[in-house]
C-alpha cells in the first residue's frame, strides 16, 4: 500500500500520467485505486464552488478518501491540482514512507495557448491565471512536462521508486 500524489497545474498531465502509470503498476497489485480531482470534485464535491476556502474543503476530502483506500491495503494514485502546500505536507506525515508526490512542472504560457479544458478562458478563479500555483511541498520527483513524446519516459523511474517503498 501507497499514495502516489500527482500534483501540477491544470492540462499539465497529471490524469494522463496517472492512466499509464496505473497500467503499469497493475502487476504489483490488484488493490489499486485512481482518484482523479476532477471527477472527485463532480462525484463528492458538488457543493462546492472554487473560492480559496472551497478549494481547501475539496483537498481534505480527497486526502480523507486515499486515507480510507490506503488503510484497506490499496496502491492509491491520485492527480489532484493541490495547490496547498500544507495539505501535501500533512500528507506526508500521514502516509510517512508510503508517500511519494509527483510534481509535473509545465509553463503557464503553454497551458494556456494549449488550454484544453477551456480553463484558462475562465475569466475568474483559475490557478495559474489569477490563483497562484505555489511550488509544491518536498516532491519526489519533478517532471518537466513540455507536451512532447518523452514526457512518457519518466513512467519508468516512477515505476522503479513505487517498487522501493513497496
Amino acid at each position: 500500500m501507497m499514495v502516489i500524489w500527482i500534483v501540477g497545474m491544470s492540462g499539465s498531465g497529471k490524469s494522463y500520467l496517472a492512466k499509464r502509470l496505473k497500467k503499469k503498476i497493475t502487476i504489483l497489485s490488484n488493490k489499486i485505486k485512481w482518484i482523479d480531482g476532477d471527477k472527485f470534485r463532480e462525484r463528492y464535491s458538488k457543493d462546492l464552488g472554487y473560492s480559496l476556502k472551497d478549494r481547501k474543503i475539496n483537498s481534505r476530502r480527497i486526502q480523507k478518501h486515499c486515507l480510507k483506500y490506503f488503510k484497506k491495503g490499496y496502491i492509491v494514485i491520485c492527480s489532484i491540482l493541490s495547490i496547498f502546500p500544507s495539505h501535501q505536507k500533512k500528507n506526508a506525515k500521514i502516509f510517512k514512507n508510503k508517500y511519494f508526490q509527483i510534481y509535473i512542472k509545465a509553463s503557464v504560457g503553454k497551458l494556456k495557448k494549449r488550454n484544453n479544458k477551456k480553463i484558462y478562458s475562465k475569466k475568474k478563479q483559475v490557478v495559474g491565471k489569477n490563483i497562484i500555483f505555489p511550488k509544491p511541498y518536498k516532491s519526489d520527483l519533478v517532471i518537466k512536462n513540455n507536451f512532447n513524446k518523452t514526457f512518457l519516459k519518466n513512467l519508468r523511474p516512477i515505476v522503479n521508486k513505487i517498487y522501493e517503498k513497496i
